[in-house]
Order: structure tokens, then C-alpha cells, then sequence
């Protein structure tokens, strides 16, 4: 197998449910050999989460798949940090890695003496990245956080839902997951500085921060225009009635995105059979004429999707080269997407408890050295003999004492 672009480097994660695990997948994904350290007496809280949001996410095994999802790529070793001699064996483990992450809430790890400073006094070219809900300086530096509160507290609930609706939290984890991507990102930054400089450095991301680049042109557009929130989206009153999504007559829908109605508008009527009373109508040809009968507009094409299936409408509309459109799909359809298995955004993974899945490819392609998934998520503490042996170099005397004495499980 190809070796990934971070193939030689070595992370030890000290993370927990989503955030920080994420990015350590992200990292063990391009080839980084990750081991996840979890304590033996309370492990990582998504290893027995069976529900969120009303949803069940228990497979077969009794595993959660948030768990899985969120730590493929990882070795998995099992050290009490709050045992005596749990913290100078991490830090045994960190003295030759490269990269360290965690999003424990702030200040938990350096009363165990686990912080930056006392790390970097251990490896000086150490990348120590960490996550938190609310940033590391400030009044609530110290307050817990969850995937929620980076949408609550970032603007972020106000973009789902249409004008009047309550504020609302997607349950797909967005702070999380742009948390973490941000958190990789700021780690793969920091060692490529350190290729320059031989420097190691402090990496932070926070939920708030990552949700409010998550929400970048809006927050640019607001401020840039002193606007006190950005316009939450309403199909039945679109300014533009051809960037909108329509029903068809099989109840699918499709997303119509023509930017440019002067040109884009006879193009549509063409591929949408409309009639010159329509196509031709003065209301209709130009902007700022479709913006101030939008609502007219919006009920006239509505009609018009509903007279079709969508298949039958997308084959219209490919007939016209420069309309924008797509399908408005399901996750249960992307298995099945053209454009999915051409460039193997999702892939098959053979786990050895529940078989094969399909489950998302890393993001990123590289055409020299990609990324890949070579390992399911460890079992608790899963590899801690084997990973002490090949780290530490210790035998096994020395790792049945460390088990006695409660350090390692």
C-alpha cells in the first residue's frame, strides 16, 4: 500500500466523544499513527452511547457508532491518568511523538501536570493541538461544553428553519466536526512550521470559532454591511424563484440554482415546456422584474414540476448545457450516486464485528500519497501491551507491575 503524507508521524490523542477524536482520525486517515489513549475505569463516553437526538446508534456487538465513526485508524492503549504514575507514562509515550491532542475542558490536564509547558519541557518540538467549547482566554474558559453550544452560541442555530421559526440545533454534530476539521488542520499547519523552524507550538480551536467560520460568508457579509443577521432561506417567498427547490410528481424534489435570470430564464422555460404566456410573460424577463413577482413565479413552477417525475425532468434540463440543477438526495441514496462511486467519496470497510459498511472516504484525494482507512476503531486499551513494548521498549514484567498497580488496563 501507498503511504500516506503523514506516514513516519505520531500522535497520541487524549480526546473524548467527537471533536478531538475526529481530528485524530483525520490524521490517522493520511497515515499518521494514532494511538488513542482512554482511561480504563471511564472511557470514552461515545463507546456506550446507544442514542442522540432520539436516534439509536447501537450496532451489532453492542457498539455505539458514534465511537466507530469518530476512531478508525487508531491504536488503543489504557492508562488511568488519575492513578499515580498514569501521567509520567503518557508522558513517557509523548517524549518522541510528534503531535499531541485533547479537548478535555481546560485546565483538567495541566492539574495533572499534562498541560503545553509541562509537555514541551518533555518534547521541545512537540504539536500540542487542543479544543474547547469556549476558546482558552476569558470569563468561561473553565465551562463545559457540547457540540450544541458552538451552534447556540455562534449564530449558527439561526441559519436552519425559514423566517419565524425558533432557533434550531442540527443534530449532525456541525461544531464538532468543523471543530475537528479545524483541529487537524491547525495541527498539519503547525508540523509543516515546524519542518521550517524546528519549532513545536500550541495549536487551539474552539465550538464557537469553528462554528462561526463554518458560517463565513454570512458573518463576513453581516459585518461588512452592519447587519444584525443574515436572512434565513424560505422556498414559498425566494427573491430568485429559479434558485429554489421544486417538488415533482413522484415527491422528489430538485434544486434549480440559476444565478443569472436574464440569461437563464428562456433556457428553463425551453427545458420546462412552459408556454409562451409564461416564457414570454414582461414580469418575467428580467431580475429585478422575477424578484418583485416572486411569489407569482414560485407558484407557476411549482405547478410545472408537479406535471413530471424528476428523472424526467433532469433529463430535460441536461438538454440545456449551462442550467444549473441537481437532485435534492437522501443519505440513503449516495451509495448509488454516479458521483460518489466515481471518485470514492464513500468506500467499503470490512469490520471484524459487523461486517462490511460503507462509510465516507478521508475528504481529501492525493495523487501521490493518499489517504486510506487500514485499521477499525480499537477495543479498550486494545494494543497498551504492544504499544508500551514497541514506544517504551518495556517487558513483561514491567507491564503486568504497571497493571497491578492500576496505571495501565
Amino acid at each position: 500500500m501507498t503511504k500516506g503524507p503523514l506516514d513516519g508521524i505520531k500522535v497520541v490523542e487524549c480526546s473524548l466523544w467527537m471533536l478531538g477524536p475526529l481530528a485524530g482520525v483525520m490524521l490517522g486517515d493520511l497515515g499518521a499513527d494514532v494511538v488513542k489513549v482512554e482511561n480504563p475505569n471511564s472511557p470514552d463516553g461515545s463507546r456506550n452511547l446507544v442514542s442522540v437526538a432520539a436516534w439509536d446508534l447501537e450496532l451489532p456487538g453492542g457498539k455505539s457508532s458514534m465511537f466507530e465513526a469518530a476512531n478508525r485508524n487508531k491504536r488503543g492503549i489504557g492508562i488511568d491518568l488519575k492513578a499515580e504514575g498514569g501521567p509520567e507514562l503518557l508522558k513517557e509515550l509523548v517524549r518522541d511523538a510528534d503531535v499531541f491532542i485533547e479537548n478535555f475542558r481546560p485546565g483538567a490536564l495541566e492539574r495533572m501536570g499534562l498541560g503545553y509547558e509541562e509537555m514541551r519541557k518533555v518534547n521541545p518540538t512537540l504539536i500540542y493541538g487542543r479544543a474547547s467549547g469556549h476558546g482558552f482566554k476569558g470569563p468561561e474558559v473553565g465551562r463545559p461544553a457540547i457540540d450544541g453550544l458552538g451552534q447556540s452560541r455562534s449564530g449558527l442555530m439561526w441559519q436552519n428553519g425559514r423566517a419565524g421559526d425558533p432557533p434550531n440545533w442540527n443534530t449532525i454534530a456541525m461544531a464538532d466536526v468543523m471543530g475537528a476539521n479545524m483541529l487537524a488542520y491547525g495541527v498539519v499547519t503547525a508540523l509543516a512550521a515546524r519542518e521550517r523552524t524546528g519549532i513545536g507550538q500550541q495549536v487551539e480551536i474552539s465550538h464557537i470559532m469553528a462554528s462561526i467560520w463554518l458560517q463565513y460568508w454570512a458573518v463576513s457579509a453581516c459585518m461588512l454591511r452592519g447587519l444584525p443577521e443574515w436572512s434565513r432561506f424560505d422556498r414559498d417567498n425566494a427573491a430568485n424563484p429559479i434558485y429554489n427547490l421544486y417538488r415533482c410528481a413522484d415527491g422528489e424534489w430538485i434544486f434549480i440554482g440559476c444565478v443569472k435570470p436574464e440569461r437563464d430564464w428562456l433556457p428553463l422555460c425551453h427545458a420546462l415546456e412552459m408556454d409562451a404566456s409564461i416564457s414570454d410573460d414582461p414580469r418575467f424577463q428580467t431580475f429585478a422584474g422575477i424578484r418583485e413577482h416572486n411569489t407569482d413565479l414560485i407558484r407557476i413552477l411549482e405547478r410545472q414540476f408537479a406535471k413530471r417525475p424528476r428523472a424526467e425532468w433532469e433529463e430535460r434540463l441536461r438538454q440545456e448545457s449551462d442550467l444549473v440543477f441537481d437532485r435534492v438526495q437522501h443519505i440513503r441514496d449516495l451509495p448509488n450516486d454516479p458521483a460518489v462511486q466515481a471518485n470514492d467519496y464513500l468506500i467499503e470497510v470490512d469490520n471484524p464485528t459487523y461486517g462490511k459498511r460503507m462509510l465516507p472516504n478521508h475528504p481529501v484525494s492525493f495523487s501521490e500519497t493518499p489517504a486510506s482507512i487500514r485499521r477499525p476503531p480499537p477495543g479498550m486499551g486494545e494494543h497498551t501491551a504492544e504499544i508500551l513494548k514497541e514506544r517504551l521498549g518495556l517487558d513483561d514484567e514491567h507491564i503486568t507491575e504497571l497493571v497491578v498497580k492500576g496505571i495501565i488496563g
